[in-house]
């Protein structure tokens, strides 16, 4: 429906405007618009969709650079394995990424191994949706000493097969008890995969590794602890209804907790946000027993955490009971909390941090908001770099799921066309390479690309090893391994 809307709404008039300026030939030359997207996650392959629909009058190609030999970025490593309907769209972005104006440049580390300032030798825009790559820290006592404590980050990127996070080594047979801190939707998925029955994670694309440890984990109890109340969570109801929904898991949620929130404050809220908070507000008032589960997952709000208590592996976390400041709106989704003096130690074995991600800057001549972890951008187009653009968490802060990501892609693209069209590039004329030039230069300093076809053999090979496991793949987990199975 959103890309209907799109064709009709929107590209009739950009194909009349661009009709009259190419016919003016005043703007660009008649040599191709290169255009390159740096990140090949569903930022830049939205972006590149909403381009091409745009750009169908205007020659123009399109270079997708991604720093992993594989594209996809959150959509292999981040979603979840449980949740192959969102996975599904890997099937746009091939279609995408096999379009005749688009090119997969795989295995480019842009900021690393090629400066971002000698793109503009190659491209006349170039526009970056490389994520938020780093998670935010708790800054407390045993947070970077105490063994078995992760970020939820490291820990979805264990069982999502993140090379980098390969070596990972959760200790789940040891314990009972594992708390998770924060509550997004990443820290719903970290429960998920600690509750899910061991049948049902093996048909999905988990990694070999993780299958195998949460076989002998021993964890019953996920708790999840956020330093606020329950009109302020970041989850989404899809999620929190698939946790209500595992089967032999039950929820241990306090009905104190919800005694503040009455029809007068439902009412109030937008649909997304009544749907949940009633969904949260019926789970409490269900009858909870430990009876009749094997497996639990708790809701504990105002609380924020103090210190990670242990020898060597975590054994407790000390957490100072919040309250909202004076005056303060319970269902503020900004409420400000402070500490009200009481610590309560809780036990566990484990710890997962999941409380937001910040973007990183790739290369000193990027202009970059440190604070907030995002390129410095006034309506996605960078400060100070004519012909530089963002789009994605890097340019808003890590919020949002893939949907609004979508949104955003063709309000982006529809910028850098209006700025093509109304000749606010300067460089639109000068004759570029394009990816032919990168890829000349990548191979003059002994780096090996990678194309969309080479993605495909490890692609297929990953299925067929997948499928005689009966899984929908199984994940090369080695960079080394992935470039030589590209190259076969």
């Amino acid at each position: 429906m959103f890309t209907n809307v799109i064709r009709r709404c929107f590209v009739p008039c950009l194909i009349r405007r661009s009709l009259s300026i190419v016919s003016n030939n005043s703007t660009v030359s008649s040599s191709p618009i290169r255009i390159c997207v740096i990140g090949s996650g569903p930022a830049g392959f939205y972006l590149t969709q909403n381009l091409l629909k745009l750009s169908q009058t205007i020659p123009t190609t399109i270079d997708i650079i991604e720093k992993a030999p594989v594209p996809f970025g959150l959509v292999r490593y981040g979603v979840a394995p449980d949740h192959p309907e969102v996975k599904n769209v890997i099937n746009t972005f091939t279609k995408i990424a096999e379009h005749e104006r688009v090119r997969f440049i795989g295995n480019i580390h842009i900021g690393k191994t090629i400066g971002l300032k000698e793109l503009q030798e190659f491209y006349h825009i170039i526009v970056l949706a490389y994520g938020s790559s780093v998670e935010r820290n708790l800054h407390i006592p045993g947070e970077t000493t105490l063994e078995n404590v992760f970020s939820a980050k490291d820990f979805v990127g264990w069982y999502n097969g993140v090379p980098d996070n390969a070596q990972l080594r959760p200790q789940l047979n040891h314990t009972d008890q594992a708390i998770i801190i924060g509550m997004g939707n990443v820290a719903l998925d970290c429960a998920r995969m600690l509750l899910s029955s061991i049948d049902d994670l093996a048909k999905t694309d988990i990694t070999d590794i993780a299958l195998d440890t949460l076989r002998q984990s021993r964890i019953r109890h996920v708790i999840l602890v956020a330093r606020r109340g329950p009109m302020q969570v970041s989850f989404t109801i899809k999620e929190l209804r698939e946790l209500t929904k595992l089967n032999g898991v039950q929820s241990m949620l306090n009905k104190e907790d919800f005694n503040q929130i009455d029809q007068i404050m439902i009412d109030k809220l937008e649909r997304p946000r009544k749907r949940l908070t009633e969904l949260m507000l019926k789970t409490a008032r269900t009858k909870q027993s430990q009876n009749n589960a094997e497996r639990f997952w708790y809701l504990k709000f105002w609380r924020r955490p103090k210190q990670l208590n242990g020898k060597t592996l975590v054994e407790s976390v000390d957490f100072e009971h919040t309250e909202s400041v004076a005056n303060g709106d319970f269902s503020d989704p900004n409420l400000s909390v402070q500490p009200n003096g009481t610590i309560e130690t809780i036990p566990c074995g484990l710890v997962i941090k999941s409380i937001g991600y910040y973007g990183v800057q790739i290369d000193p001549w990027l202009p970059f908001d440190t604070e907030r972890g995002i390129i410095r951008n006034r309506q996605y187009r960078i400060d100070d770099r004519p012909g530089f653009y963002c789009t994605g968490w890097i340019g808003r802060g890590a919020r949002g799921v893939i949907a609004e990501t979508t949104t955003e892609s063709h309000t982006v693209a529809k910028r850098i066309m209006e700025d093509v069209e109304q000749g606010h590039l300067t460089n639109l004329h000068d004759v570029k390479s394009g990816g032919d030039g990168l890829i000349a230069l990548a191979k003059s300093r002994q780096i090996r690309c990678i194309s969309y076809e080479d993605w495909k053999k490890l692609d297929a090979h990953e299925t067929n090893l997948g499928h005689t496991k009966g899984k929908p793949r199984e994940k090369i987990l080695n960079i080394q391994k992935m470039l030589e199975l590209t190259a076969s």
